[in-house]
């Protein structure tokens, strides 16, 4: 869940599933796009933008800016995200993110 007000800055971790070691994102492009349900891109993130910065060995923080949030209407949103290395492009996670009506504005 994340508001439409405020910066949405969220962290991610992530283990390989034969193995359960966090997963090395040296080097990887990564991506989480955010769409509605007309399939229509609200969000696109990733590392090659600066909204996804890789911290640690499995980790990576997704950073949002309010600005970018307050386009979104409240409502259920899908979201993705994938990361690419050496030639090859991993679906990461699949779901669905909530967005709800922050009321307060600066």
């Amino acid at each position: 869940m994340a508001a439409n007000n405020a910066d949405w800055k969220t962290q991610f971790q992530f283990n390989d599933a034969e193995t359960g070691d966090l997963i090395d994102f040296t080097g990887a492009t990564i991506e989480v796009d955010v769409k509605d349900f007309d399939n229509c891109r609200r969000i696109q993130a990733s590392t090659g933008n600066g909204l996804i910065a890789i911290v640690s060995t499995g980790v990576f923080e997704l950073d949002v800016a309010a600005s970018t949030m307050a386009c979104l209407c409240p409502g259920t949103y899908q979201i993705g995200g994938v990361y690419s290395l050496n030639g090859e492009t991993i679906s990461l996670f699949t779901g669905s993110l909530a967005i709800i009506d922050g009321v307060a504005r600066l």
